[in-house]
């Protein structure tokens, strides 16, 4: 059905943006700042991300201009999409760029609260992103190893909208599993459902790895409140599920097996099909910097190899990865332009899988 999107090398990327003259380019950026526009709020994980790119950014962009963050949670992050697409606040003019979490639900379905197609945007970069499902040892009849879930009880999951990919995974991933579940939704970041897990409020929810290894792992793994329970594959180049190797190290298995150790065999059926197929599309782009349609073509260059750079530079890989768990992987244009073809030739009965998940069917 898919398959790994390979990583970009410094070299090859550095080849890629060679005819780009970002020397030309020196004078739109001077004196300016550039604004990062970040869908979740403070402390969530794309904004956790984007400050680490936000300290290194201007050394790359000609002109040197100041980079600032500004947040608009709401909406399951359909909000700042919809602000920035349409220039209401943000105008179209190369100063304003997206680090938006991208919701694979939305880019699958017609989601009619999205007033501008996430595939009419200026592609800068994409970034790749793994997730980790976790949740509280007191659960009843209490956890101790992954496979509890299985017998789980009064399952509260913390989430972000209905249409969102976060919750769209975890709903679909416990409906395989046969576990049943009530879901709390409308919380603005991962500090916020970590904050009602603490409390008791939910105990059940998910994070991308910026969240949970700065925030979920301090507060509620190695605290004692909670656990892992399992990663979200992807489809490996064989066509079978594969999960993130650093995560397998630290312990935590891959959804499939867990499944395999609650009813004994594999998974199947429509629901985990659109599962591994919503999370392949959303774990290959889960973030994505972004100019609106109609920006500057030169901002769209400058920042296309601004940002390359950035990924490339030692001290910043660095950071990111104390941060995040993960080096970054972005991926460029030409490869996300596939990943939209992709989503357009979707099986419709995929779809409907997905619509009846958002819908409550």
């Amino acid at each position: 059905m898919g398959r790994f999107i390979r990583r970009i090398s410094p070299m090859a990327t550095a080849l890629a943006f060679a005819l780009a003259p970002a020397s030309g380019f020196a004078q739109f950026y001077k004196d300016k700042t550039l604004t990062l526009f970040i869908n979740y709020g403070v402390g969530g994980n794309a904004d956790t991300e984007a400050r680490v790119y936000q300290r290194y950014l201007s050394k790359y962009i000609p002109g040197n201009p100041a980079v600032l963050i500004q947040n608009a949670p709401g909406a399951g992050g359909i909000n700042a999409i919809n602000l920035l697409g349409l220039g209401i606040g943000p105008k179209p003019d190369g100063y304003t760029m997206s680090y938006f979490t991208i919701s694979a639900t939305d880019l699958m379905l017609d989601n009619a609260a999205l007033k501008v197609a996430v595939t009419d945007f200026q592609i800068v970069a994409g970034a790749r992103g793994w997730n980790v499902a976790y949740g509280r040892k007191d659960m009843a009849p209490g956890m101790s190893r992954p496979a509890d879930l299985g017998k789980a009880q009064s399952v509260y999951v913390g989430g972000y909208a209905r249409t969102s990919s976060h919750d769209t995974r975890l709903r679909l991933s416990l409906e395989v599993l046969g576990v049943p579940y009530k879901i709390v939704t409308g919380f603005p970041a991962t500090a916020e459902i970590n904050k009602a897990m603490l409390q008791n409020e939910v105990n059940f929810s998910g994070s991308s790895l910026p969240g949970y290894m700065t925030q979920v792992m301090p507060q509620i793994i190695n605290s004692g409140v909670g656990m892992p329970f399992f990663q979200y594959p992807v489809i490996g180049p064989e066509g079978k599920p594969v999960g993130n190797p650093n995560l397998i190290r630290q312990g935590v298995p891959i959804f499939d097996d867990v499944y395999r150790d609650v009813h004994g065999k594999a998974p199947s059926g429509p629901k985990y099909e659109a599962l591994l197929t919503m999370n392949d599309i959303g774990t290959q782009l889960q973030r994505g910097m972004l100019f609106p349609k109609g920006a500057p073509a030169e901002a769209v260059a400058i920042m296309r190899e601004a940002v390359m750079k950035v990924a490339a530079d030692p001290e910043f890989r660095a950071e990111y990865q104390k941060v995040t768990g993960e080096l970054p992987d972005l991926v460029g244009g030409p490869v996300l332009e596939k990943l939209f073809d992709r989503v357009r030739n979707l099986d419709p009965a995929l779809r409907k899988v997905m619509q009846d998940s958002v819908d409550g069917g």
